[in-house]
């Protein structure tokens, strides 16, 4: 094989600013690149900053087709038992790392791509982002040396595009550690100024949020509706059977009411009164319907000490009206799982 010919590659482009340097540094070599970003239910998107909109920009301003792919269901059965466990909260770095590597070199068979690039680098993440796990995450996807690392290629072995020419070795860097100074030095010299902060985007290695994630694997409920769903609102597990959400504020309760099914339970106040949406899913019963509509009513502004409330399945035009009483906060925090 010649060894000046260019490759065509593809660069997994979260958006943030590792990878946008990685796109930026290939580009600058003249290799034809195909920019993959992925979405989850998991991932820190909201308004301005909906999925993929980083990824856009970046790929925008280089000037290389993107492709955006929405991971499903298959994802989810990774995150109920990950082979390589989770790191300090749900997060199962390396098989997300592996499935998401799998797509890749799928993709790349399909578009006649050569080898993979990603922003990683060494030792800037603890559970995925040092050498054992990137060998394993190689060989498990199947792409053993096909990985270029721009930013750390230099302090670790040759991989075959280096090899073969098909990227300038000399032309890559040799960063490493969780110092980012280096990176937005980078990011200056090359023109990158519109990035986001380094604090991750996988709701994964939230907390509060694998508290909940934890509650629908436990009741066996975990889907990309019930996942969506994790994102917005106060959640109370009322019951294993029955869970209630209360929407925080009025861009949540929109949200909630798109993503009622069709035999979810919609709680709402009645129209002289304003407050917070709520959304129940499971079986319930009369007294589970009370229970959630008293929950609700601590969240409504009133200085009355019942509050009529307007209870129905969203497919139901027909309402009950429920005469909630305010719950105090001790009865709640028993049934809150954040």
């Amino acid at each position: 094989m010649e060894k000046d010919k260019k490759k065509k590659a593809i660069v997994m482009l979260s958006g943030g600013l590792d990878s946008s340097l990685a796109l930026k540094m290939v580009t600058d070599q003249g290799i034809d690149v195909l920019a993959l970003h992925f979405t989850s239910s998991f991932c820190r998107c909201d308004g301005a900053n909906a999925c993929g909109s980083t990824a856009r920009k970046v790929s925008g301003f280089v000037g290389t087709e993107l492709k955006i792919v929405r991971v499903g269901q298959d994802y989810l059965d990774l995150i109920r038992n990950p082979k390589h466990g989770y790191g300090k909260n749900m997060n199962p770095c390396i098989d997300c790392r592996i499935h998401k590597f799998k797509y890749a070199r799928k993709m790349m068979n399909e578009i006649g791509a050569s080898f993979i690039v990603t922003g990683e680098v060494l030792g800037q993440r603890p559970m995925s982002q040092h050498k054992r796990a990137m060998m394993i995450i190689e060989k498990e996807s199947g792409l053993e040396r096909l990985i270029v690392r721009p930013l750390s290629a230099k302090i670790m072995a040759p991989t075959i595009p280096e090899e073969n020419g098909w990227i300038d070795r000399e032309k890559l860097l040799a960063f490493h550690g969780r110092n980012r100074t280096p990176q937005i030095k980078l990011a200056e010299d090359l023109g990158i100024n519109d990035y986001p902060c380094p604090a991750g985007g996988c709701l994964l290695t939230d907390s509060a949020f694998s508290r909940r994630l934890k509650d629908l694997i436990e009741y066996g409920t975990l889907d990309i509706n019930n996942a969506e769903l994790l994102k917005v609102g106060r959640h109370l597990r009322i019951t294993p059977d029955f869970k209630f959400v209360i929407g925080r504020n009025e861009k949540e309760n929109d949200i909630l009411t798109v993503l009622a099914q069709e035999d979810d339970i919609v709680f709402e106040p009645k129209e002289d009164v304003s407050g917070p949406t709520g959304l129940g899913r499971g079986k319930w019963d009369e007294k589970m319907m009370n229970i959630a509509a008293n929950a609700m009513a601590r969240y409504i502004k009133s200085d009355t000490d019942e509050i009529e409330i307007e209870v129905g399945k969203k497919s139901d035009p027909k309402k009950t009206v429920i005469l909630a009483k305010k719950m105090e906060d001790n009865e709640i925090k028993k049934m809150m799982l954040v």
